[in-house]
């Protein structure tokens, strides 16, 4: 038997999308497995963080970039880190299909190694386990006038100033 080039093509993306499988899946950086927020609750979560024209909205673990858009929308400079390289592909689409593209960005990349220093508004949608490890994160980092809004998970060592309907808002500066 034969393999001609499209066999030896389709070959050769069954073993990329099988490394890509097992490298996300076994990453020290991987997180939950994409759940996308409802728009009500990301409308919810911008509208509690207050995000204006001069924010700077860093999403941690974007998805399909939906909170990105809807910040971009508001005048925000919007950034988004996702490490699954399909979900930056859509994102990617839908912000450019919002004609949001100079005021959105995502990256294929680990938020964990992200500079997290600038942003005034972070998103976030992550496991308790990492709620607390961002939470350490943030304190090492000493943002100043952080606005953080969660969806559903809080942080175990700090209290929120606002929450509504599972979503929680916290502020971070340098004394806190």
């Amino acid at each position: 038997m034969t393999f001609g080039l499209p066999h030896a093509i389709l070959i050769i993306i069954l073993i990329v999308c099988s490394a890509w499988l097992f490298l996300v899946s076994f990453s020290r950086h991987a997180g939950p497995i994409f759940k996308p927020t409802s728009f009500k609750k990301v409308k919810l979560m911008i509208s509690l963080a207050k995000v204006k024209k001069g924010d700077l909205v860093v999403d941690l673990g974007s998805g399909d970039g939906r909170i990105l858009i809807e910040a971009a929308k508001r005048g925000a400079k919007a950034i988004g880190y996702e490490i699954d390289p399909f979900l930056v592909l859509k994102s990617r689409k839908e912000i450019k299909k919002a004609g949001l593209s100079n005021l959105a960005k995502v990256y294929w990349k680990s938020f964990w190694l992200a500079d997290l220093k600038e942003p005034t508004v972070i998103t976030t949608y992550l496991f308790p386990k990492y709620m607390d490890k961002l939470y350490l994160l943030l304190k090492k980092n000493r943002p100043t006038n952080l606005r953080l809004v969660s969806n559903r998970y809080q942080f175990s060592r700090k209290k929120s100033i606002k929450s509504k309907n599972g979503i929680y808002l916290y502020l971070f500066n340098r004394s806190s």
